[in-house]
């Protein structure tokens, strides 16, 4: 009985400290010391710098940017926001009997960097979205489809890059 209490006990020890190791790390805290996630507490201006490929993402961005607090602009900022974009890839992914292709996949995929004082501060890593489009119909419907979807993606892009952004991850 005794033995068995005392493994209890050391087992119960055990998980305290683990646990206290794990909170003392910081590792919860990353991107939450100010409350403002990757973009530093001072900041009010935000340059956004964009690739070609990165046009129909940055009136979202500036948009979000803007709802968020920051005056937004092209030519000079606190900090800057360099979004690059691989091009959007609309292929087709699935086919019927006859060699027709029945459903397209769009793929966009891009970054953002966070730079101040000519030196980068943050970076949001690959964000990558894909959906699928079914078509039944001629070329002037799977364009629109296209359209639809890729307007689709573009927010959600912008939404994920704003979410990383605010949590510094």
């Amino acid at each position: 009985m005794r033995s068995m209490l005392r493994r209890l006990a050391v087992g119960c020890l055990v998980l305290l400290m683990g646990g206290l190791m794990l909170g003392s790390c910081g590792y919860h805290l990353v991107g939450h010391g100010d409350g403002t996630g990757a973009i530093p507490a001072d900041v009010h201006s935000v340059m956004l710098v964009g690739s070609s490929a990165s046009r129909p993402y940055l009136p979202l961005l500036r948009d979000r940017l803007q709802r968020g607090g920051y005056t937004v602009g092209a030519t000079q900022g606190e900090v800057t926001l360099r979004v690059a974009h691989q091009p959007e890839r609309f292929v087709p992914s699935a086919y019927d009997r006859s060699g027709v292709a029945t459903q397209y996949r769009l793929i966009v995929s891009g970054s953002v960097e966070l730079e101040q004082g000519g030196r980068t501060i943050w970076r949001s890593g690959n964000i990558s979205l894909q959906d699928d489009v079914y078509v039944t119909a001629g070329l002037a419907s799977i364009e629109a489809s296209h359209r639809r979807l890729a307007d689709d993606l573009h927010k959600e892009w912008v939404r994920q890059v704003w979410s990383r952004l605010r949590s510094g991850f």
